[in-house]
Order: structure tokens, then sequence, then C-alpha cells
């Protein structure tokens, strides 16, 4: 019965894990910068952005066509190498135009 209990918890616990890891990318982002963020953290949209060196994530952004929050946020932090908003990545002709306006 023991061992049958530890086994129920420990597939619940796989299994929240896998919800909590899907629901970040369905509502979340991460995006890797051309240089290491100066900026630990950025609020941009009510969205918290925290950075550690070239890497920046926020674990819940608003709903936004993802060219015009990819250029929000290199507004803010600059030349972006790979953005995924909300589970979509951008691709090479649309970081293009987000670093148009990318903060040198």
């Amino acid at each position: 019965m023991r061992i049958f209990m530890t086994a129920l918890v420990a597939a619940s616990a796989l299994s929240t894990v896998g919800m909590a890891t899907s629901a970040f990318a369905a509502e979340g982002a991460v995006l890797k910068l051309k240089a290491p963020s100066k900026a630990p953290t950025l609020i941009q949209d009510g969205a918290m952005w925290r950075c550690n060196g070239d890497v920046c994530a926020a674990p819940q952004v608003k709903s936004l066509p993802i060219g015009r929050a990819c250029r929000k946020v290199a507004a803010e932090l600059g030349p972006i190498v790979s953005f995924n908003y909300r589970g979509q990545d951008l691709d090479a002709a649309g970081l293009a135009d987000c670093n148009t306006v990318a903060k040198s």
C-alpha cells in the first residue's frame, strides 16, 4: 500500500510539472538578446521580465501580436536573436523587423 501511495504521489507531481511547463509556454515569453542585458528586470505592458545574462523571461504576458510584443521589448533591451511569445517562435523576417527599433 505504501509503494502504491508513493507511486501515486510521484505521478501526480510529474503531471503538475508538465501542466506548469505547458502553461508557461502558453502564457509566457522567453527571448535571447544579442548582448547581455544591462538591466536585471523590465516591466513592459504589465509583464515582469527577468534577465540573466542574454536570456530574459516573463512567466505571463498580454496577448499581443508577436511582432508588436517583440518590438516593445527590443526598444527597451536591445537587439534580439530569438523570441518565443506565448508558445510561438518569431521567424527570421519577424526578428529583422523587431530589431529595427532595438536600442544600441
